[in-house]
């Protein structure tokens, strides 16, 4: 094979700019919602840095650049004024629209001037750019746009490299292999890559970065920064290297500015207040310690068994205990926002020796884990039976209770729910108020 010139690109995409920071469930501090306000357009600066830092010849974005069909202005200018920076850097850009920014709607507005160097694929078909250095062709990139939010055409069958392409570069906003969780929009197969004859896909939608194959490398970008707590660990964009025998390494940078993370923290072996309060700074310092310079939004679920369980079902204790840690939080950032405390924790009891025990507290726990063991049995009509009578239990809750509604939530839970993580905290309640009776009998 022909020796070609070296060069490097970044890949990015899934910037989501001026999106909101989604899935918070406490009153946000003014400072903490500032910087998670500004931080997708904050990600985008620094993808922005990355590639002049590293000195990149070009820049692939793999769609869904803003969070909808009509973006906002502030977003829209600071998308502009990035592609502005990499052109007076002699770095163009390569741009493809998602699902969230489609061609249909107003993602472009044509108020503001983009820069010449960038090139922005339509959708009628995969177009190709070649990718000029000194006025010689290094790579050429191969796109295609959304026309309309719900794409479920196979765009990447589409897409076919010319000979004598030095190197070729897929960019698309694509679900390959139906990933779970996700819209199945530009629907496509690892094999549907491989017939391309792309030697690198820049592929977009799925908001966690990672590679799909290594044959071609095909990678998907992932968001920069991560906006809800589905969306924690590093986020960033892919720095891509082809040496002289057009072989891609690619290497992940981190673009983010704030993180969610999720922190587990026992209670075995603590017997005091003062003790958790340790533990609980101890392990959020760690956590900070590993943030790389990162602001974090800190979800703390409180396992394991012992007797603080008593003190932490108390009303008002986990607010308290949040309220505490977030006083002692940075004044700037970098810091550690205690977003939420959940209580996942048991009594200093032996469950199961209690199960046992022929007495109300056993009999309780019986038809607890009966309850447990409907929700798992292939048997539809333990199923039902279950499922029927538990509906029927909270039926009063519902219906005859309209008062109390804002407290339960907008709808009833259907019966998997009630047979699934609703039994584990109907058991843990149930059991902490038979043995607090048992306590005052003594």
């Amino acid at each position: 094979m022909p020796s070609i010139e070296p060069f490097r690109f970044l890949h990015t995409g899934d910037l989501h700019l001026d999106s909101p920071f989604g899935g918070l469930t406490a009153e946000v501090p003014a400072d903490v919602r500032e910087l998670l306000r500004g931080s997708s357009t904050a990600a985008w600066r620094n993808v922005v840095a990355t590639a002049l830092d590293e000195q990149v010849d070009f820049v692939v974005i793999a769609g869904d650049v803003f969070e909808g069909r009509s973006p906002t202005l502030l977003g829209q200018t600071r998308f502009r004024d990035g592609l502005a920076q990499l052109d007076a850097a002699g770095i163009p850009s390569f741009v493809v629209h998602g699902n969230h920014d489609p061609m249909d709607g107003r993602s472009w507005a044509p108020s503001l001037d983009f820069p010449a160097s960038t090139t922005r694929f339509g959708t009628r078909r995969a177009e190709s750019v070649p990718v000029l250095r000194d006025g010689r062709e290094i790579a050429r990139v191969y796109g295609q746009s959304y026309r309309h939010p719900a794409v479920s055409e196979n765009l990447a069958a589409g897409f076919r490299r010319k000979a004598n392409v030095p190197f070729a570069i897929g960019l698309l906003h694509a679900n390959v292999g139906d990933v779970p969780g996700h819209g199945n929009y530009a629907p496509c197969s690892i094999e549907d890559l491989r017939a391309s004859g792309m030697d690198y896909w820049a592929l977009g939608h799925i908001h966690k970065p990672g590679r799909v194959t290594d044959a071609p490398l095909a990678i998907y970008c992932g968001i920069p920064q991560g906006r809800d707590p589905g969306e924690t660990g590093p986020r960033g964009a892919w720095l891509v290297e082809v040496d002289a025998a057009a072989r891609p390494t690619a290497r992940f940078v981190a673009c983010d500015v704030v993180r969610w993370q999720h922190l587990a923290a026992s209670i075995d072996g603590l017997e005091t207040d003062e003790d958790l309060l340790r533990a609980l700074r101890e392990g959020l310092g760690g956590v900070a310690a590993e943030a790389d310079g990162r602001s974090l939004v800190v979800r703390l679920r409180l396992e394991g068994r012992g007797p603080l369980h008593g003190s932490l079902r108390r009303t008002g204790y986990l607010s308290d205990l949040r309220r505490l840690l977030n006083e002692e939080r940075s004044s700037s950032p970098p810091w550690a926002w205690l977003e939420s405390v959940s209580d996942a924790t048991q009594p200093a009891v032996d469950i199961a020796a209690r199960r046992g025990a022929p007495d109300f507290v056993g009999d309780f726990l019986r038809v607890a884990a009966a309850a447990r063991r409907a929700s798992r049995t292939t048997d539809p009509q333990e199923h039902e039976r279950w499922s029927a009578a538990l509906t029927e239990a909270i039926g009063p809750l519902f219906d005859e209770a309209p008062r109390g509604r804002k407290y339960l939530g907008a709808a009833r839970p259907g019966a998997d729910e009630l047979l699934g993580a609703l039994i584990d905290e109907a058991e843990l309640l149930g059991l902490d108020l038979l043995l607090a009776a048992e306590e005052e009998r003594s």
